[in-house]
């Protein structure tokens, strides 16, 4: 019998999803550092990912380093709480 394979994803969308994840494993705010380790990616591979995120809006870094979850992601997930139009929020 054939073994059953994974379909093979987006590096990078795999890479943010694992950073996202672990990211809300620690009450939505981490350092690279932990980050990095959580997810075992190198910590220059963790930044760059990360600071794309954060020009698109689903990522912050706040005063001290820290990442957390962006001002678009808060949105889009009260748009969809709400049964609002998420096309619509994500336009705005």
């Amino acid at each position: 019998m054939k073994k059953k394979t994974q379909a093979p994803g987006i590096q990078v969308i795999d890479r943010l999803t694992a950073l996202l994840n672990a990211l809300a494993g620690n009450s939505g705010v981490a350092s690279l550092k932990v980050l990095s380790a959580e997810t075992g990616l190198h910590p220059s591979t963790a930044f760059r990912i990360l600071g794309a995120a954060a020009d698109n809006g689903l990522i912050e870094r706040n005063a001290v380093g820290h990442y957390r979850f962006g001002g678009k992601l808060r949105d889009w997930g009260c748009a969809l709480q709400a049964g609002m139009d998420i096309r619509e929020v994500a336009h705005r």
